[in-house]
């Protein structure tokens, strides 16, 4: 059986089934089992599957069949050109969060600057700003200990040694001040998290997901504490949800803030807020 037989075969089988890019699945799953990036498998569409790979295959096929999001079947994903581990501990990492990061390195920053990331899950976030600024010092909090060790694991595998983990909620145990705080907090209403998708509402952690009744509880907590912990002229960049950037925006009323700017994703959704520190 070639790569192109098993791709065409798990593609029919996952478009009955309901999903959609089907034979873009299908492939991913097959570059897995070949340890190929998914744009290099063309070049192997002709080359025969011993039973080993084969069994390999169809064992993540059934389990992607099953519901289990393509993420965690395979056990890794890119962000920001680098390969991240993937499971149910943490959020799956998504292409629009990479905004946060693009932005946060576009900006004007300390040659050593201190940076925190809050919620920081699998460290995505954190881990990617880490090895884009060396010489910066990279903190990641989340009250999840399971996520944290997943972040732990990610730093290892792609040698951040200038990032760290911290148990605690939000900038709790956070000492002296930063110049950057960053965060993709849970921003979805609690409502609404039943009818998520359910490979979202099943596979991802409840914790990472519920935002309060409006889904913007958690990023008012950071607002009202962040003050506290960011050197003047600081920056807070924050993830918010589509609907939420007047909301979001609103909670930086008053003196001590400025350069309050809301920002799109490329599809043109609002994707994040973000302010300085007076």
């Amino acid at each position: 059986m070639t790569v192109a037989d098993i791709v065409a075969s798990a593609a029919g089988k996952l478009k009955v089934a309901g999903f959609v890019d089907s034979v873009w699945q299908a492939r991913v799953l097959a570059a897995h089992v070949l340890s190929l990036k998914p744009a290099q498998l063309y070049a192997a569409d002709n080359q025969q599957l011993n039973l080993s790979a084969q069994i390999k295959y169809f064992i993540l096929l059934n389990r992607r069949l099953s519901g289990i999001p393509l993420q965690q079947v395979i056990g890794e994903w890119d962000f920001y050109g680098r390969t991240f581990k993937v499971d149910g501990r943490a959020l799956v990492p998504r292409p629009e969060t990479e905004l946060l990061v693009d932005f946060i390195t576009s900006c004007n920053l300390p040659v050593k600057p201190r940076i925190a990331d809050i919620g920081t899950g699998s460290g995505i976030i954190g881990i990617s700003l880490a090895l884009e600024i060396p010489l910066s010092t990279v903190t990641g909090t989340d009250i999840s200990t399971q996520a944290l060790e997943l972040a732990a694991e990610n730093a290892r595998l792609l040698s951040a040694e200038n990032y760290s983990t911290l148990n605690c909620n939000l900038t709790d145990a956070l000492t002296g001040k930063y110049d950057v705080i960053v965060a993709n907090l849970p921003y979805i209403p609690t409502g609404e998290i039943s009818v998520l998708q359910p490979e979202v509402k099943n596979y991802d952690p409840a914790v990472a997901l519920d935002g309060g009744i409006d889904g913007t509880l958690l990023i008012l907590e950071l607002v009202k504490k962040t003050p506290d912990k960011l050197k003047p002229g600081g920056l807070i960049v924050l993830e918010t949800g589509d609907d939420q950037k007047n909301t979001v925006s609103g909670f930086f009323a008053g003196g001590l803030w400025a350069e309050v700017r809301e920002h799109d994703d490329l599809a043109g959704k609002h994707r994040m807020v973000t302010a300085r520190r007076r």
